[in-house]
This record gives C-alpha cells, sequence and structure tokens, in this order.
C-alpha cells in the first residue's frame, strides 16, 4: 500500500505530459458506491478496489503542472482515436509525442477484443503500451509496458481484477527493471451493507536484495452527501480522509497522513468549486503549501465569414472534417510553500 503526500494526486493520475492519448474509459473499471436513494433499502454494491478508497478526496486535489503544454486529439469513430502533444517543462520530461487508442468491440462494458493504447516520442522511439482486456464482465486483464530502443521493456504494471456484485479483488505486478526489483499486492475489497465496505491488502516488495512484506486494513462510510475512508498499516503509517458535498457546486475535504517510517506527517485542507464551463480547485496543507487551480472550458461557436475568406474556412472545415464548436481547455496553477 503507498501512502503519499500531497502529491498523492499527481502521484495516481499520469502525469499530464506522459501520454498525449486520453486514459482509458472509467466504464471498464469498477466505480466506488453509488449514491443510493434516501430511505430506500437495496442489496450492498460493489465498492470498487482499496486504490480508488480515497478517491472522491483525490477529485477535489489541484492539478499539477509546471511549463506549457498543447494537447490534440481526433477521434474517428467510437473505436479509434489519435492525437499528439508538444510539452515544454522543468519537471515533466520535454518533446513531441504522438500516439493512438484503439477499441473494436464493446458490448456493455465487454470488451469483445483488447483495448489498445499507446504513445511514441519520435526522437528517441521510446514508447508507452497498454491493454486492456475484460472478456467478461466480472474479469478485467491490463498490462501497461515502456519500451526502448536496444533495451528489455520494463513492466510498468500487470493486474487483474475480478468484479463481484458486492466486492472487488485485484492482483497487480510491478518489475520496474530487473528481476532484483519488484513489488506485488493482492487486495480484497467487500461492502457489508449498501454504505460499509472494509477490505486487506497483503503488498510485497523487493529491491536489491532486501525484501518486506506488510498488510494493510481499509474502510469506507458512504452517505448521500459525504463519505468517510481510512486506511491503516500497523505500526507504518495510515490514512484518513473525509469529503462532503456542501452544495451542488461546491465540495469540501480533509484527509491526514501519517507515515512512521519516513517521519512524516501532512493535513490537507481542499476543496473544489464548479460552474458551468469552469472548475476552481484549491488546497492547504500543514506543510505550508497551498495549491491552486482554475481551468475553464471557452466554447467557440463557428462564426460564418464573409467574401474569400469565408469560402477558404468553409472549404478547410469539409477536407479536414473540423467541428462546427471548438473547444479550449485553460488551466492556470500555482503553489507555494
Amino acid at each position: 500500500m503507498k501512502f503519499e503526500s500531497n502529491e498523492r494526486a499527481a502521484g495516481r493520475q499520469r502525469s499530464p505530459g506522459g501520454s498525449c492519448v486520453p486514459e482509458p474509459d472509467r466504464q471498464f473499471f469498477p466505480y466506488g458506491f453509488a449514491n443510493p436513494a434516501v430511505g430506500v433499502r437495496r442489496a450492498a454494491l460493489n465498492p470498487g478496489d482499496i486504490a480508488n478508497l480515497h478517491e472522491r478526496i483525490t477529485h477535489l486535489r489541484p492539478l499539477w503542472f509546471e511549463g506549457f503544454q498543447l494537447n490534440v486529439s481526433k477521434g474517428f469513430g467510437v473505436h479509434r482515436t489519435v492525437g499528439a502533444s508538444w510539452t515544454l517543462s522543468h519537471v515533466t520530461p520535454t518533446g513531441f509525442r504522438f500516439g493512438g487508442r484503439f477499441q473494436r468491440r464493446c458490448d456493455d462494458s465487454v470488451l469483445k477484443t483488447p483495448l489498445v493504447a499507446f504513445d511514441v516520442n519520435p526522437s528517441s522511439l521510446s514508447s508507452n503500451l497498454q491493454f486492456l482486456y475484460r472478456p467478461v464482465r466480472s474479469l478485467c486483464l491490463e498490462v501497461g509496458l515502456q519500451l526502448r530502443p536496444d533495451e528489455t521493456p520494463h513492466v510498468e504494471e500487470v493486474s487483474l481484477q475480478h468484479t463481484g456484485t458486492s466486492r472487488t479483488s485485484t492482483v497487480r505486478c510491478c518489475i520496474p527493471s530487473s528481476l532484483d526489483s519488484y513489488r506485488l499486492s493482492v487486495d480484497h475489497l467487500v461492502s457489508l451493507t449498501n454504505r460499509f465496505c472494509v477490505g486487506m491488502e497483503l503488498l510485497c516488495e523487493g529491491h536489491g536484495g532486501a525484501q518486506r512484506t506488510s498488510v494493510a486494513f481499509a474502510g469506507r462510510y458512504n452517505r448521500e452527501t459525504w463519505t468517510m475512508a481510512a486506511t491503516v498499516s500497523p505500526f507504518e503509517a495510515f490514512d484518513l480522509s473525509y469529503w462532503q458535498k456542501a452544495s451542488s457546486r461546491l465540495q469540501l475535504g480533509s484527509s491526514l497522513i501519517v507515515n512512521r517510517p519516513q517521519r512524516r506527517a501532512v493535513g490537507s485542507i481542499c476543496y473544489r468549486y464548479e460552474n458551468p464551463g469552469t472548475v476552481v480547485r484549491g488546497s492547504f496543507d500543514s506543510d505550508w503549501t497551498v495549491g491552486f487551480t482554475y481551468g475553464r472550458w471557452v466554447e467557440k461557436q463557428r462564426v460564418e465569414g464573409q467574401g474569400k475568406r469565408g469560402q477558404i474556412w468553409d472549404q478547410l472545415k469539409r477536407k479536414l472534417n473540423l467541428p462546427t464548436v471548438f473547444r479550449y481547455l485553460f488551466i492556470i496553477s500555482h503553489a507555494s510553500k
């Protein structure tokens, strides 16, 4: 189990400059509790997996990015997406990447054929390759590889997940460089009621001949407007989080992460405010780190040109099959300490 600091939100999601192709659709993975109707009794719901136990508080945290990035993606039907990105940053690897995502057949969240996603850096030919296959609704296989010329492929992660009506079991394995370094985890999360779930995770990892095994316990309680989750590893670390929906536009949350081996403890208060086309995220941490992210979608309807300029634009639009609505996403982030 990973206990992270306030950078956890950026760590769990792929870095903005890591790939130019959107992540696989979330429909292939089980969501956490769906909010049950007030006063209605129903069977226990699928709780998701332990990796997403604190997912609601993670969605409130600011999206960190330093530098400049330009992303372009184009969908060809519902089965194919291609994209390209150009990044200029001191943190995220700088350069140009292009890739695609291909999915042949999908029926009711069942992938009849595997989903394949990749992106390539033309200058170094380094690439990321991801396979996702769900042959039946209850079983999902995911493989992530990093490929470099004249080098052995690095296994970023291999996971096998079984999804039941009220429980989820997952096996994950990561071999970043060689067999001397590995990470293997087995977790199981089960819903006791439609509001309460408990689970356990067994982690084995080794590096340079040294091996370590640990056990973690997890639980979450869900209500219509608030959620409380906890992950505890005896004598090592724990993670507590609380999420609340204050209004239809405002969400609040707080978390406390304590890691004894690293001798570190961080408490955070974060928020997320949404307006049509606008998202504001912020966080205040106990180590005096303050973060803020402002994102806005700007829609521009097509404006009919006049004379020769309008005719050229219309011809170009028809040849390239450009959409009639353009969307631009502006994100402003700031962090101070």
